[in-house]
């Protein structure tokens, strides 16, 4: 979900290429034109990296509760014309796979839903089936949550909420065991799996509640004790881990712990060194980078990936992404048109980013149906993002500050 910490900036030195970043993008734009329609037909060799997209929005039947601006209240849907390209009706994920989109992320709440979109398991199943039946990859996003879980909020379950700690490390076991199992079963195995969404600040809040070191947001319980909060923490996302892993068998799973972070070396090196230490089993250091946010630049973003490569020897995915409109008042990071054109150019030159860094794996981007799309239903220049690698191909590399090299 959009919704970053918007606190953290860089110095001086971040805002000097950020201004460099913005030119090598406008210059690129009034030079190239963006035809939606023109594809190019020699794509990079991209290897193992995948562009994908969180698509929930296509699965639950209806809502619950009132939202609070969740994937379907705007964009695409209601009464507008259908997805369809060269006059052929289709649906997102299937034009997205058809243009080289080749990851798909489902979220998952604890059911019953509240105040969200009704992204059940029940509900999710159904669009999971599809995404595998499209050979593409399968990430499932557990929420441990059942209402939006992000950096603003994580909230315990309402059924859960008389358990301590035992109680609640035994209720992420069989909810990630339950969910995992149940698509499985379904024959929807997932490939990867997010243990809980966006957890810069913990989890199942105010008992797995951190502070982030120079932020008096969000505050956990005080005093803070920090020791004790962690290892509740840490606690719950390896009772998650054990669910999923009993229930995948023999299936392959990649574990996923995402934060928010993605431009923020400092903040993510706190996080992940806690994580290390407690031992917590995973794969993937998945991040949130949303300029609209504050979430650093394309220089901040490819200094974590190397920084966490040397340290961490972990592939590294931003999971979540996303050029909307501004969050946050004198924001220094929308450096990009807030146009079709300028998303583009963002997706390209986040793409180049991801791809050419030290284990770099995936850029996913949350809710395509919100800008994504003409207002026909036919796919907007975004989509064509992998087809347009080669001719917006500017990424970080041509406008690096001193001492940061792809």
């Amino acid at each position: 979900m959009k919704c970053g910490l918007g606190r953290c900036m860089p110095g001086a030195a971040g805002r000097r290429s950020g201004r460099l970043v913005s030119l090598a993008v406008s210059t690129a734009i009034l030079t190239n034109g963006l035809p939606a329609s023109a594809q190019a037909p020699n794509r990079p060799e991209l290897g193992r990296f995948t562009l994908g997209a969180d698509v929930s929005a296509l699965a639950p039947p209806r809502r619950v509760g009132d939202g609070d601006g969740a994937p379907g209240s705007g964009g695409r849907g209601g009464a507008l014309p259908p997805y369809q390209e060269n006059g052929q009706r289709g649906d997102e994920a299937s034009i997205l796979k058809n243009h080289g989109w080749n990851l798909f992320r489902l979220r998952v709440f604890v059911s019953p839903v509240r105040s969200a979109p009704d992204n059940s398991l029940e509900n999710t199943i159904p669009l999971a089936k599809k995404v595998k039946g499209m050979g593409a990859i399968f990430l499932l996003d557990l929420h441990f949550s059942d209402t939006w879980a992000d950096p603003q909020h994580q909230d315990i379950p309402v059924a859960w909420r008389e358990l301590d700690i035992d109680g609640l490390e035994k209720a992420w076991e069989k909810h990630a065991y339950d969910t995992v199992k149940a698509l499985r079963d379904a024959g929807a195995m997932p490939d990867w799996v997010q243990i809980g969404n966006e957890i810069t600040r913990g989890a199942a809040w105010p008992v797995g509640q951190l502070q982030i070191p120079g932020s008096n947001r969000y505050l956990p319980p005080q005093p803070y004790e920090e020791a004790k909060q962690w290892s509740t923490l840490t606690r719950l996302l390896k009772a998650g881990v054990l669910g999923v892993k009993m229930a995948a068998g023999t299936s392959p799973v990649r574990i996923a712990i995402h934060i928010d972070q993605g431009g923020h070396w400092e903040i993510t090196k706190w996080f992940f060194d806690h994580i290390k230490a407690a031992r917590v089993p995973y794969d993937i250091i998945a991040q949130s980078f949303y300029p609209p946010w504050g979430h650093g630049t394309l220089e901040g973003l490819q200094q974590n990936m190397r920084e966490c490569a040397r340290r961490y020897g972990k592939d590294f995915a931003v999971v979540e992404t996303g050029y909307g409109r501004s969050r946050i008042q004198n924001n220094q990071f929308m450096l990009w048109p807030e146009t079709p054109e300028g998303r583009v150019q963002f997706l390209v030159d986040l793409v180049n980013t991801v791809r050419r860094s030290p284990r770099g794996i995936s850029v996913m981007y949350w809710a395509p149906e919100r800008d994504i799309w003409n207002a026909d239903g036919t796919p907007g220049p975004a989509v064509f993002t992998l087809d347009q690698l080669t001719t917006l191909d500017r990424g970080p590399a041509s406008h690096a500050p001193a001492g940061v090299h792809p």
